[in-house]
């Protein structure tokens, strides 16, 4: 059986798209994986049964061919959304020939239709993955069509699934399948950049630091100003961060130079070969707009998964798509990072009983099945 699936975020931004892919090869799927531009990073997993076509030869984004620059990076991010809109106009014609040879379309990803419309779902059965929860604005008009067009729709967790099918008047509540991610870091090849930051890493702890890691976006809508504030008050304690270089993190560097350890940004899964390395893993959801408020409540972060998969305790904010998942488990704790004294006692209280955490981290992982949903999935096409 052939499965289409456009997806025109870049793979290497999206881990439970990958997993998707590889558990698909793995069941016996022939996957046709369209991108925008040729996917270098796919082609370079080798995955079988997976090909990879795009819809335009050369890649001519503009933000990532000069290193990053404060201002200009954000200019080039809006026109680079131009340059991919047009590109996606050829999206319906490339579906549609893949169609005739047979299989069944699967939808990654909404900013699949964020660029390219819904035009080319027309008349046709497939699966559609949301993997961020939006509000029903002008901008987000395509995913309310897509989904209410599609035979199924599948999101990252269960009061999304709900929250979705009663905003979109849905006729059934999407399926839910979290964003976990199988974690295989045998013979992986480790670039220099990321080497070295596994020495600073170990250096910093055995100089007797606790490192606690951040990964993921770095902005506004994931503050790190309150838990950085906290530890600062006992030197013992370091906040390791991996992702993309941004305007804000140059502010927070700046002004907790002594309290960061920026580690660069890495393609999956070179970034949990670093991350494995920490001690405790960060997160933070937090809404900064009506737009993004719900997003943020009842995030599905992958790196909950990321972090427990490694064995590492957690410690969240107090939201309910964190609350639940983490006190339930015992993997961690959660806090109200604007309070000092209640962030260094959880810290406290996770060192004190850290294997104890470890191992119930590593339960939580291990405890959440998404074949068992991938296989119901599959089937309901079938």
């Amino acid at each position: 059986m052939r499965i289409i699936m456009p997806t025109l975020e870049p793979l290497e931004w999206m881990p439970p798209t990958i997993n998707l892919i590889k558990k698909l090869s793995f069941l016996g799927y022939d996957v046709v994986c369209i991108t925008l531009f040729p996917s270098e990073y796919l082609q370079n997993l080798n995955i079988p049964r997976v090909t990879n076509i795009w819809l335009s030869d050369k890649n001519c984004t503009l933000q990532n061919k000069i290193p990053y620059i404060k201002g200009v990076s954000g200019i080039l991010y809006r026109l680079d959304k131009v340059i991919k809109k047009l590109v996606a106009k050829k999206l319906k014609k490339i579906v549609d020939q893949e169609l005739k040879k047979g299989g069944f379309l699967w939808v990654v990803n909404e900013m699949t239709v964020m660029l390219a419309g819904v035009r080319f779902l027309k008349k046709k059965n497939y699966a559609f993955t949301v993997y961020e929860l939006h509000e029903r604005k002008w901008y987000a008009r395509n995913i309310e069509k897509a989904a209410k067009m599609a035979r199924i729709v599948i999101v990252p967790e269960y009061n999304r699934a709900h929250i979705m099918a009663w905003r979109y008047r849905l006729k059934n509540v999407p399926y839910v399948m979290p964003n976990k991610s199988d974690i295989l870091l045998d013979d992986l090849k480790l670039s220099e950049n990321a080497v070295a930051a596994i020495k600073l890493l170990t250096d910093k702890k055995n100089s007797g630091k606790k490192v606690i890691l951040y990964m993921g976006g770095i902005n506004k809508e994931r503050p790190l100003e309150g838990f950085l504030n906290s530890i600062s008050k006992n030197d013992k304690y370091v906040l390791a961060i991996i992702g993309r270089q941004t305007t804000y993190l140059d502010i927070l560097i700046r002004k907790y130079r002594e309290r960061i350890i920026y580690l660069g940004a890495y393609n999956p899964p070179v970034h949990l070969a670093v991350a494995e390395h920490a001690d405790i893993g960060l997160l933070n959801y937090v809404g900064i707009s009506n737009v993004q408020g719900l997003n943020a409540l009842y995030c599905a972060p992958n790196k909950i998964f990321e972090y427990t998969g490694l064995g590492l305790p957690v410690i969240g904010n107090d939201i309910p798509g964190l609350r639940n998942d983490i006190l339930y488990s015992h993997a961690g704790e959660v806090v109200d990072f604007d309070n000092s004294e209640e962030v260094l006692m959880a810290l406290e209280k996770i060192f004190n009983s850290y294997n104890e955490y470890s191992k119930n981290a590593l339960s939580f992982y291990d405890g959440v099945d998404i074949d068992k949903t991938l296989i119901e999935i599959l089937s309901n096409f079938n």
